[in-house]
C-alpha cells in the first residue's frame, strides 16, 4: 500500500465515528439526551411553562449567522428523529424536520439549515442542546477545513489529539472538515508516550521486548521520540519487530516537540539509513495555524494539533420561530 492509504487506515477511521457504532452513539447520547435532561433539571422549562399553557405546534428554523462548514446534522437527526422517544421523557411529542443541508456542506450567513415543526414546549426545550451541538461541531469542522486548505499542496494528514472535553464528537467534526481521526480511545491502538518511556528509562530495547511478548491486536503501534537519535533507535527497533510477517499492524514514530528543521534533518537521516519506507511519521507539539506549513514541508505523514479542537471557535447560529 502507498503511504496515503496506510495513514488512512491508521489515522482516518470514518466508520468508527458513525451512529452505527455503539461507542460513538454513546457520545452522542451524552451530548444530547443527557444534556437535555440536565438542562431541564427535573423541573422543566419554567419560563415556557409560565407563558404557554397550551401545547400548540409551531414552525421554527435554524439559521446560519456566520459562514461555516456544517457538521452535526447526523447527530441532530438521531437525537430528534431516529432515536427511541423513550429517551426523551420530558418532551411531549415528535419532531417534523426538513434538513436543508448535509454534513460537510458550506453554509453562508443567512442560510436556513433546518426547518422544524413541533410543540412549542419541545422546540424551546431542545433549542440550546441542538444549537450547542451544531455550533460546536461546525466550528471545529470549519477551522479544520481552513487548516487542511493551508497544507493542500503537501502530502500530509491533519489530525486532532485527545485533548478535548467533547471527545469523539470533536473527532467526528474534524473528520467532516477534511482531517483525520488519530487514536479514538486508550484501547484503539498502542501509543507509547514520553510518560511511559520515562518510567522505563527511555529504553527502546525494553519497549520492543515487551511488545514482542504481548498478544497484540492493534491497528497501529506508535512510539513518541524527542530527537533524531531516539528516532533512529526506534526505527531500528521497528525494523526488527515488524519483520515478523504474522504481525498485522503498522509502525508509527511520533516526532514530539521538535522544531521543523530538526524534523527535516531526522527524516533525511532515516531515509539515509534505509529506515523510512516501512514506517509512518508524525509531528506533534506546538503546531498551529501560523507554523503548520513549515511542519508540512518536513516530509512527515501526519500533523497532530490540539488546537484543532481546543482553539476552534463555535460557528454562529440561531433558532427562530415563525
Amino acid at each position: 500500500m502507498d503511504r496515503q492509504t496506510i495513514r488512512g487506515y491508521t489515522h482516518k477511521v470514518s466508520n468508527f465515528l458513525s451512529l452505527d457504532n455503539n461507542a460513538y452513539k454513546q457520545w452522542v447520547f451524552r451530548y444530547t439526551f443527557l444534556e437535555l435532561e440536565k438542562d431541564l433539571s427535573g423541573r422543566g422549562d419554567i419560563t415556557t411553562n409560565i407563558l404557554f399553557k397550551d401545547f400548540s405546534k409551531v414552525n421554527a428554523k435554524i439559521v446560519a449567522k456566520s459562514d461555516a462548514i456544517l457538521a452535526g446534522i447526523a447527530e441532530v437527526k438521531y437525537f430528534l428523529v431516529d432515536s427511541d422517544p423513550a429517551f426523551r421523557p420530558s418532551l411531549k411529542g415528535g419532531f417534523e424536520i426538513d434538513f436543508k443541508f448535509k454534513d460537510g456542506d458550506f453554509v453562508k450567513t443567512g442560510d436556513v439549515i433546518i426547518e422544524i415543526k413541533a410543540y412549542s414546549h419541545d422546540i424551546l426545550a431542545v433549542e440550546r442542546t441542538i444549537l450547542n451541538l451544531l455550533m460546536r461541531m461546525s466550528g471545529v469542522a470549519t477551522f479544520t477545513n481552513e487548516i487542511v486548505d493551508k497544507v493542500k499542496n503537501y502530502d500530509v494528514l491533519v489530525c486532532p489529539t485527545r485533548k478535548t472535553l467533547w471527545g469523539l464528537i470533536d473527532k467526528k467534526a474534524v473528520l467532516v472538515g477534511g482531517g483525520g481521526t488519530h487514536r479514538m480511545n486508550l484501547a484503539d491502538a498502542v501509543l507509547i508516550k514520553d510518560t511511559h518511556l520515562d518510567i522505563i528509562g527511555r529504553d527502546f530495547d525494553i519497549v520492543f521486548d515487551r511488545l514482542k511478548n504481548a498478544n497484540l491486536d492493534s491497528r497501529f503501534i506508535e512510539i513518541e521520540v524527542e530527537n533524531k537519535e531516539e528516532a533512529l533507535k526506534c526505527a531500528e527497533g521497528f525494523a526488527k519487530f515488524l519483520s515478523d510477517d504474522s504481525l498485522q499492524t503498522i509502525g508509527v514514530i511520533m516526532l514530539d516537540n521538535m522544531k521543523p528543521a530538526e524534523i527535516s534533518d531526522t527524516i533525511s537521516a532515516l531515509k539515509d539509513a534505509g529506515l523510512h519506507e516501512n514506517l509512518l511519521f508524525e509531528a506533534s507539539g506546538g503546531i498551529n495555524e501560523d507554523n503548520i506549513i513549515e511542519y508540512a514541508k518536513t516530509g512527515v505523514d501526519i500533523l497532530s494539533m490540539g488546537c484543532l479542537t481546543n482553539g476552534a471557535r463555535s460557528a454562529d447560529m440561531s433558532l427562530k420561530i415563525g
